[in-house]
């Protein structure tokens, strides 16, 4: 049966499945709604107890380049993405951003390998005419290939997209729950539409705006972001206690980690001599605890038998779909969104303060050092297509929203939920915890219990801060 709501038309995405799908309309350019529109791909679970049902649940899975039809369609494979509460609650609503899978623009930078031939042609300094120009040509590749619209895919624009959608739906309200990168759409949409937020939930939350008064601290800030993994990798190679693990090297994993790192240029060079291919490798598995024995394993493998192809498994997790060749959209987005909220830093200052962070990184986190020199940045280029800034704080509106901060997330550090709090949000709520996954709910009960009564009920805890016990993670599988 198709269903419908507000503008949206509902029809199964698959004959007797049990989701719907639809495509909403929205302006390619908010500046000029008149100049094109762009499909962007939605698609709904109904609520299973509809005689309880709450209202609409957005959700966004993170990324950037995270599939919400991909999140929303978890529900029915097994993989606990939410809790019973919510899928009975809840028509939860999921949607592929600007950029995405089935929405528009089809992402591309170029060629595969294109532009990473142009970025690998860059050393730093940047200093010379030639890697000038091969930045600036890196950087318009993503405009040749998606027209203007390639420099629209900011997060403002994404969180416009989604008041959209909620206008579609033909309500004046929704509720949102997002996971990592879709904390900081869930800030822009409240900061953009606080009266279209009903009730929100922000988990893995990173805050969007660093420090930007000078070069000092701007660094010190990076420098902040980048220390839990420093911190996790240690604790991911100390783990390794016992002899029966391949890398215990008589009681001493780092010093076998150090050992190894001489043979990681044959994880870049099996991966398309992609200078970041190792790094990525060797951090992806610190983004869950059940993942550090694989690290343990891959490096055995490369230090023993020259062997890169675990470690070529693992940074699979980080490609586009056409492989290590292929422009990253999260480069992409998170160079868009810097600017919006950074206009002021012009070339220069982005290209000095790259080359200062990046000394600054090797000296503080001499584990990360033994990654190799990462591959040079267009974001410094995209000044030719920079998207409007921001013209108000990036404060969530006023809109309740409730924080999820973990103490052992390596990739959105509990010090970034608790700065989103202290000095972001004008209405912010902080779950403090520590779990051993990038990401908590709906892996710890405590937590759960109070993301349900936020989402469910719209009430939020008495306290701005609360805190929740370690729990043991359940996996994925």
């Amino acid at each position: 049966m198709v269903q419908a709501d507000g503008d949206i038309d509902w029809s199964p995405c698959r004959p007797g499945g049990r989701f719907e799908c639809a495509v909403v309309e929205v302006p390619a350019d908010y500046r000029d709604p008149e100049a094109g529109s762009l499909s962007i791909a939605v698609n709904v679970h109904r609520a299973t107890q509809p005689s309880e049902r709450v209202g609409y649940l957005l959700v966004n899975p993170g990324g950037p380049g995270g599939s919400g039809l991909d999140l929303v369609e978890s529900i029915r494979s097994g993989f606990p993405a939410f809790a019973r509460d919510l899928v009975e609650r809840f028509d939860i609503v999921g949607f592929d951003p600007r950029g995405v899978g089935a929405s528009d623009p089809h992402f591309a930078c170029g060629a595969p390998g294109e532009q990473l031939d142009l970025r690998r042609s860059i050393d730093a300094p940047v200093d010379t005419p030639e890697e000038i120009a091969a930045g600036e040509a890196a950087a318009n590749l993503c405009i040749e290939s998606m027209g203007p619209v390639g420099g629209l895919l900011h997060t403002a624009y994404v969180a416009r997209d989604m008041d959209e959608i909620r206008k579609a739906l033909g309500v004046d309200q929704v509720s949102y729950l997002g996971f990592s990168y879709g904390s900081a759409v869930g800030v822009w949409f409240a900061t953009l539409f606080p009266d279209s937020v009903r009730a929100m939930v922000i988990d893995g939350a990173d805050n969007p705006v660093d420090a930007a008064t000078g070069q000092a601290e701007r660094i010190a800030d990076a420098l902040e972001e980048t220390a839990p993994i420093a911190i996790l990798l240690e604790r991911a190679l100390t783990a390794c206690d016992s002899p029966e693990c391949p890398i215990y090297n008589d009681g001493d994993p780092i010093g076998y980690y150090r050992e190894a790192a001489d043979k990681l240029h044959l994880v870049n060079e099996a991966a398309s001599n992609h200078p970041d291919a190792a790094a990525y490798a060797v951090i992806s598995p610190l983004y869950a605890e059940f993942l550090w024995p694989i690290l343990w394993e891959a490096l055995f493998q490369l230090n023993e038998l020259d062997d890169p192809t675990v470690f070529l498994q693992i940074a699979e997790f980080q490609w586009e779909a056409g492989g290590p060749r292929v422009a990253r959209m999260p480069e992409h987005i998170g160079c868009l969104d810097d600017w919006v909220l950074h206009p002021d830093q012009d070339r220069a200052t982005r290209l000095a303060d790259g080359e200062v962070y990046q000394a600054a990184q090797d000296a503080e986190f001499p584990l990360l050092a033994l990654l190799g020199p990462p591959l040079a940045s267009a974001c410094p280029f995209y000044d030719q297509f920079a998207p409007e800034p921001l013209d108000r704080p990036l404060d969530g509106g006023g809109a309740p929203i409730l924080v999820i901060g973990n103490h052992g997330d390596p990739f959105t550090p509990f010090i970034e939920s608790e700065e989103l709090i202290t000095e972001q949000l004008t209405n912010g709520y902080l779950v403090e915890v520590y779990h051993a996954t990038h990401g908590v709910y709906p892996s710890n009960s405590c937590v759960n219990d109070i993301v349900h009564r936020v989402l469910i009920d719209a009430k939020y805890p008495d306290e701005r801060r609360v805190t929740c016990e370690r729990e043991e993670p359940r996996l994925p599988f």
